[in-house]
């Protein structure tokens, strides 16, 4: 997956997570909101090592 894919997807993970908050189901929330900050994360590592390489 490319690394606008990516951060795209963390994003989207981090919207849809206030979604289960609204639905007052707070365990999938949670779950949601950290895989989104960890796909957020991953992407933006790729981006510094992508800056670095060039």
């Amino acid at each position: 997956m490319s690394n606008t894919g990516t951060l795209i997807l963390g994003i989207m993970w981090i919207l849809l997570s206030l979604l289960w908050f609204w639905a007052e189901n707070s365990a999938m929330g949670i779950i949601w909101l950290c895989v989104g900050i960890i796909e957020l994360t991953i992407a933006l590592i790729r981006r510094s090592k992508e800056k670095k390489s060039k």
